[in-house]
């Protein structure tokens, strides 16, 4: 066991190690701006063609978007040891590592930014509001109050559009001024805005998604009016996109669009469709004349390539004895209990017998989506041996905004069925074996909803950074996190109060791994606590992980390994015990 455990921390360090790469923008003239997990922590880089120079001298969060060629970056970094109280500092992508920290921006919780050259355009959260700020030297301007979570998308001149959770779980529209700030919001009937930009003669072009699909729109807030976009190809309406996932104006004025349906994207220029290697894309830009964006699958980690060509300009390697291990992977839809199709990714191991261990693995959010893109969790899980299904639940986004809004007012309720539906349908199909479930965050909460509220169908769970007591998690956050769960939960306590783990802990008869940062600010540690007492006092078989100084993001190798290791080895030893003399389901 002792030499198999080492042959576990070394893959798992050695998948956690992979470069990887994704496009931001162009800055100082012609450099490539690039975010990148290299060098064991999430940094930002400007390229070349040649080199990645490293820009910022500490580990950073993330970088705001930066407008064509500007002559500056600015990096977002969290200063709070993993609680997300982040502050802002300009480099010089000339000068790398001449970082300034722009003091006039006390630490918050930075949600989105734009940064023009002029004016850096952003959103954030502190304990008692969520509000849209613009930076201009050292004066720092409140431009608007939000009732929600919102995200800036694009500047241009005075105009400011972004997207918001502001109220029913839908996702509006909204516009300000530079100059003079407020806020005018845009909401349809039909459905939510999944990305916003502003052509170069002003007009506010977005995705909207609708009940089963998505299209492109052009907004006018003065009129509230929204109508379909006419682009000079038809190419992305016969694709039939279930959502846009980013669109934006190349400096050429063309329009660049990221569509995506059934787990993968597609790349479109002007509703054109342009060749691009299989799996999925981010941002696209036009760098020294020509297409430049992210590529990612299950199997791909995240690289920056040019389109049509495929060409990878920069990308990690993926060991060859790992890259075995990934032995396919698939999409389909499986049937949930109200009729339901529920769409599902699937990551075969190489290192599996089928059937054979099953995890299936519920990504966080609620409002988020798995797709055929680069997963640590999974390649880690697949790596050491176990077949991963990752169901989208309703919930999910990616699959029209009737489905994302099924989740609303009803956690815990028909989201779970989704993931149960998906872990019958491993057996059923000759997959699985014995069954695991396994999440992070929203994830970890599904892990504790399955093991209280379906006892018997997993034979272990593990749950990280979870949501443990919905009602303390809301005494215990910031505005931002407190408008998510009275969205999501209706508002209603009695809602908060009987869809709680913490209210359920007798049910829990399965092995449970609890695994949480100390400084978690989104889903808090103290409520966490409460549950290993009376899990404690119950007699349950459980282990719990407490990762020191760190958050709920994770931007370091060593918070990775500090999270993933005790959650593969917990599995491990769980399908140990499995194998054992009447250890087989």
């Amino acid at each position: 066991m002792t030499a198999e455990f080492s042959r576990m921390v070394s893959d798992i360090e050695r998948l956690i190690a992979v470069e990887k790469y994704g496009v931001q923008g162009v800055v100082d003239g012609d450099k490539l701006l690039v975010i990148g997990f290299r060098e064991g922590s999430v940094n930002a880089y400007v390229f070349d063609g040649a080199e990645a120079e490293r820009l910022n001298r500490e580990p950073i969060n993330g970088v705001l978007d930066p407008g064509y060629g500007v002559g500056r970056v600015i990096l977002v970094r969290d200063v709070s040891r993993g609680a997300e109280k982040h502050a802002l500092f300009k480099v010089d992508p000339s000068k790398p590592g001449s970082e300034e920290r722009l003091g006039a921006v006390e630490p918050m919780r930075i949600l989105s930014g734009v940064d023009t050259g002029e004016a850096i355009v952003f959103t954030g959260a502190t304990e008692e509001k969520v509000a849209l700020y613009a930076l201009e030297g050292d004066v720092l301007r409140e431009l608007a109050s939000l009732p929600g979570f919102g995200f800036v998308s694009d500047v241009r001149g005075d105009l400011i559009v972004g997207l918001g959770f502001f109220g029913g779980g839908r996702v509006s529209l909204f516009t300000s001024s530079l100059s003079t700030g407020g806020l005018r919001k845009v909401e349809s009937k039909e459905g939510s805005f999944t990305a916003a930009a502003i052509s170069p003669g002003m007009e506010i072009v977005a995705g909207l998604e609708t009940a089963r699909e998505a299209r492109i729109v052009r907004v006018d807030p003065g009129e509230a009016s929204i109508v379909e976009l006419e682009l000079p190809s038809t190419d992305i309406a016969q694709y039939k996109p279930m959502a846009i996932t980013w669109l934006g104006y190349l400096p050429d004025g063309s329009l660049a669009v990221v569509a995506r349906r059934e787990g993968r994207s597609a790349v479109f220029i002007d509703g054109r469709r342009v060749e691009a290697p299989p799996g999925n894309h981010g941002k696209v830009v036009l760098w020294r004349g020509r297409l430049v964006t992210s590529h990612t699958s299950l199997s791909t980690p995240p690289r920056i390539v040019t389109i049509p060509s495929g060409e990878a300009i920069l990308e990690g390697r993926l060991p060859g004895d790992l890259r075995s291990s990934l032995a396919a992977s698939r999409f389909v839809w499986v049937v949930s209990f109200d009729g339901s199709r529920v769409p599902t990714l699937v990551l075969e191991s190489g290192r599996a017998p089928k059937p054979g261990p099953t995890v299936v693995l519920v990504h966080g959010g609620p409002f988020a989506e798995d797709s055929d893109s680069w997963d640590t969790f999974a390649t880690s899980l697949a790596a050491t041996g176990f077949h991963v299904v990752m169901p989208n639940y309703r919930g999910s986004t990616g699959y029209g905004d009737e489905w994302r809004l099924r989740i609303i007012g009803d956690p815990c309720g028909g989201e779970l069925e989704d993931v149960a539906a998906a872990a019958r349908w491993a057996r059923e199909s000759g997959l699985a074996r014995e069954l695991y479930i396994m999440g992070y965050s929203y994830g970890g909460y599904m892990t504790l909803c399955a093991l209280t509220m379906k006892p018997g169908l997993f034979k272990a769970g593990v749950a990280g950074a979870s949501v443990v007591d919905w009602e303390e998690m809301y005494e215990l956050s910031d505005a931002a996190f407190r408008n998510f769960i009275e969205q999501l939960t209706g508002g209603s306590r009695e809602i908060m109060r009987s869809r709680s783990p913490i209210n359920h802990v007798d049910r829990i008869r399965e092995p449970l791994a609890l695994i949480h940062p100390q400084n978690d600010s989104r889903t808090p540690l103290k409520p966490l606590i409460r549950l290993i007492s009376e899990l404690q006092a119950r007699g349950k078989t459980f282990e719990a992980h407490i990762i020191p100084d760190a958050g709920h993001a994770i931007n370091t190798m060593e918070d990775a390994v500090k999270i993933l290791l005790p959650a593969v080895f917990f599995l491990y030893t769980q399908r140990e015990k499995a194998k054992s003399p009447g250890g087989e389901p």
